[in-house]
């Protein structure tokens, strides 16, 4: 029946659209993998929070260029050979995330070493020196005055306690990486975009001659059905890419010549708006990604499963 028919149509588009997310998903981590894109923003971040400002300061400059320099957070960098001269942070190569805990332990450390009686102290003594400052004379050590103002509002809201005073600024600092975050998800967000567009273009994904395929031709419509129920019962495995395309079992990619088929290039305005118009739903379908689609697929799944309503009697 028709409403049954038009289920499983949205049930094909929904596992179109599924196939190629993970496709899209896959090429843009893979190129934020390779850019190290996370790993540059938190650079920035990092010196914003250290000048304790909405701007960049000089002394969050010089104070992010001890922070990337100290042991616990060297330990989190990307080993390089030893002939390289050039800071892996400022190369791109730095971490992608430093934990909160790591964060104010080494800012703690950094701030102990700088105060007065470390910086007179001999070297053999540093570390008792270091070790025997206490909390509060670290933090005013601080180089950087906004920043050192914000740990002393935590101090004095911590009451002074040391186990206290780390939640709080282990709280702060992950406030402030939320904004990482968010960063770095409209950064994907929009390269998710662009991928989808390329994809969507260059297999031809035009979303209405989908749905008008799947629904007059009842093979087709049958075999992505199929496809869509183990799809389902596989899970979110990405695919390759010639893999997925196959799966899709509907056909894909241009002709290139003048004609009205579904592969073929518009020969008049009206088909060329159309294209553009199927291929825009395309890409803006997939700019929502593989796991929202996964979960409707499901949805759709299950409720096929029920079967089509039994026939009124008279």
């Amino acid at each position: 029946m028709a409403n049954f028919t038009a289920l499983e149509v949205v049930i094909g588009l929904a596992f179109v659209y599924f196939v190629l997310s993970l496709i899209c998903s896959a090429v843009t981590e893979t190129i934020s993998s390779l850019q190290r894109t996370r790993a540059k923003m938190l650079v920035p971040a990092i010196e914003n929070l250290l000048s304790g400002s909405d701007t960049i300061t000089k002394e969050g400059k010089e104070l992010a260029a001890l922070f990337w320099k100290h042991p616990l957070v060297q330990g989190l960098v990307r080993p390089r050979s030893a002939d390289t001269s050039a800071p892996a942070v400022t190369e791109g190569k730095g971490p992608a995330y430093v934990p909160a805990r790591t964060f104010v332990s080494a800012l703690i450390d950094i701030g102990a070493r700088s105060t007065p009686t470390a910086k007179a102290a001999p070297d053999g003594h540093l570390n008792a020196v270091v070790v025997g400052t206490s909390l509060i004379d670290a933090i005013d050590a601080i180089p950087s005055p906004p920043l050192r103002e914000a740990l002393l509002a935590i101090y004095r809201d911590a009451g002074g306690e040391l186990e206290a005073f780390r939640r709080g600024a282990e709280k702060w600092y992950d406030d402030s990486m939320d904004r990482v975050s968010g960063w770095y998800k409209r950064h994907v967000q929009a390269m998710l975009w662009v991928i989808a567009i390329l994809v969507v273009v260059f297999l031809n994904v035009d979303t209405i001659q989908i749905a008008t395929t799947l629904w007059k031709d009842p093979t087709a419509r049958a075999a992505v059905v199929a496809n869509a129920d183990a799809a389902v019962q596989q899970g979110q495995k990405p695919p390759s890419v010639g893999a997925a395309v196959s799966s899709i079992g509907l056909p894909l990619g241009w002709k290139l010549h003048l004609g009205t088929g579904r592969q073929e290039i518009p020969n008049h305005t009206l088909g060329v708006l159309g294209k553009l118009v199927g291929l825009l739903l395309t890409a803006a379908a997939l700019s929502l990604g593989a796991p929202f689609w996964f979960d409707l697929l499901s949805k759709f799944i299950r409720v096929r499963g029920t079967g089509p309503p039994p026939a009124s009697s008279s």
